[in-house]
């Protein structure tokens, strides 16, 4: 991914980026995602599934900067991704959280015109708890991308 200070400094400005992921057959799947950056690493939240199945299967993957719509803005740069466990997946949540304040928890929650949530079906009950927890959500995974 970046090389320079200023790809970085874009990187950081953006609040959305452009995971490219690649299937087992090297189809491309392409996902706007929220992130957090940590020097050259950048940290992201996904719900565990078929992303973190592609992950560990091929850690190799490309990042750009895109809107929340997924229209990217700048151009794919290689990363290597990995799960984070335990300490550096509370870590990875925490810093997050600090990104994006309360929008963090409640956003995934809420139908957006032309964006799909993964969390649409869960229970009003359950959406409400998680809005108002810090930790990890159970049913999600931490994600770190050496840039």
């Amino acid at each position: 991914m970046p090389k320079t200070d200023t790809d970085l400094t874009a990187l950081s400005r953006s609040r959305y980026a452009m995971l490219r992921t690649y299937r087992r057959d090297g189809r491309c799947v392409d996902t706007p995602m929220w992130f957090a950056l940590d020097g050259r690493t950048m940290l992201l939240r996904t719900k565990i599934g078929p992303k973190t199945r592609r992950l560990q299967a091929h850690s190799d993957v490309e990042v750009a900067i895109c809107d929340h719509r997924g229209e990217r803005v700048g151009t794919f740069r290689p990363g290597r991704a990995r799960l984070l466990t335990g300490e550096a997946a509370e870590q990875a949540n925490t810093a997050l959280h600090r990104r994006y304040g309360w929008q963090y928890n409640i956003l995934p929650m809420v139908t957006i015109p032309g964006v799909t949530s993964v969390h649409r079906d869960l229970p009003l009950r359950e959406k409400l708890r998680r809005a108002t927890h810090r930790t990890l959500w159970p049913d999600s995974a931490m994600v770190a991308i050496e840039l």
